[in-house]
């Protein structure tokens, strides 16, 4: 037992600002030390028997995080989360002008578009069907694409950072 206290004493105000910085609430953290503090008890037989007390505590204290936080999410309703009604994602507001762009494409782009982006056919199987190579549609594919984009920049006014598609205006 003295083991176990002396241990304690050592590791205890690090143990609770680590934890205090994980949880940011000081409830939490003291539930958490308390449990751990329980633990160590149950087992201060065998603590006096390990090579290094100090680092059993930390570990455990972080076990204990582990489990505590599983347990909240665990507990935490769906229900609970807000969902924002009124602002669609971005691409989901893409996808209405991308009816309004598809009929401006060449139809063989849109044919290649339709097929394997929207429709999800393979390029392989795409080239078998229409009797090309797949270098062929591939190349066919990416022609496309950059017509499409193209034509997306000019009719929805899409505004394009360097991480993706950032903002667009609606065609009229």
């Amino acid at each position: 037992m003295k083991c176990l206290m002396k241990a304690w004493q050592q590791s205890e105000s690090l143990l609770y600002n680590w934890l205090l910085k994980q949880t940011q609430s000081q409830h939490e953290t003291e539930d958490i030390m308390q449990e751990v503090f329980l633990k160590a008890m149950r087992n201060s037989e065998r603590f006096c028997s390990l090579k290094d007390g100090k680092s059993w505590l930390f570990k455990m204290t972080k076990n204990q995080f582990i489990d505590h936080w599983r347990r909240k999410i665990e507990i935490e309703d769906i229900d609970d989360l807000e969902t924002v009604d009124k602002i669609l994602p971005v691409m989901e507001q893409l996808q209405s002008c991308l009816p309004r762009v598809l009929p401006k494409l060449s139809s063989r782009h849109r044919h290649v578009i339709e097929f394997c982006d929207l429709n999800g056919m393979t390029q392989a199987q795409y080239s078998k069907e229409n009797g090309l190579s797949l270098a062929a549609t591939k190349a066919r594919l990416r022609r496309a694409r950059v017509e499409l984009k193209q034509i997306l920049v000019t009719e929805c006014q899409v505004s394009q950072s360097a991480t993706g598609v950032c903002s667009f205006k609606r065609a009229q």
